[in-house]
């Protein structure tokens, strides 16, 4: 994952692109993913881990397996 974040970061020194930190999360799907993990950065911000992301109107909750609720949805 890290040196994914390393290559978007290039890519954007690269292309005069921005990525608004604040606005970006992790989330993890897979055994561990409660597990405490290493901090990753973006453009010198910290990431935040959260449990769930909001996609095109569905919930993806971190779990063992790929999850979504729809809990919310009408």
């Amino acid at each position: 994952m890290r040196i994914m974040l390393d290559i978007c970061e290039k890519f954007a020194v690269d292309f005069d692109i921005k990525f608004n930190s604040s606005k970006s999360v992790a989330m993890r799907i897979s055994a561990r993913f409660d597990a405490e993990c290493v901090p990753l950065t973006l453009s010198g911000s910290e990431l935040q881990f959260v449990s769930s992301v909001k996609y095109l109107g569905i919930y993806i909750t971190a779990s063992k397996y790929f999850k979504c609720s729809m809990d919310t949805s009408k």
